[in-house]
């Protein structure tokens, strides 16, 4: 569960919400790509879910598989809900959504990674 796509996640929520800070902080209105980049970080979650599922069932280690895959499967709902919830909105509150799941995306997948690792 720890590689080159997870790590690859984590920068792109981390670009998310850089680029949603600068649109925040000159107080322009959310671009359409920068909406629409929120669909590109739930279809990279959705590509970590499967990869995470099928890591899972190839192996016997001991680990919480539930809490496991209900974060893989639950996941990819947060930056859908964020552009479901901005796609009306394009001003500044718009961008600072954005950032705040730009920025709690990737905590998210460090938490997936600890699960699979066996740490509480």
């Amino acid at each position: 569960m720890t590689g080159l796509f997870a790590n690859a996640t984590i920068a792109v929520g981390l670009i998310i919400a850089i680029w949603a800070l600068i649109h925040l902080v000159i107080g322009r209105p959310m671009s359409r790509a920068l909406h629409a980049s929120q669909l590109v970080l739930a279809a990279m979650f959705v590509i970590l879910a499967i990869g995470g599922i099928v890591q899972m069932t190839s192996t016997d280690r001991e680990f919480a598989r539930l809490e496991f895959v209900g974060y893989l499967v639950l996941s990819p709902l947060i930056p859908i809900g964020s552009w479901w919830w901005t796609r009306g909105d394009r001003t500044r509150i718009g961008s600072a959504i954005v950032m705040v799941v730009g920025l709690v995306m990737p905590v998210l997948i460090l938490r997936i990674q600890q699960v699979w690792a066996g740490s509480a």
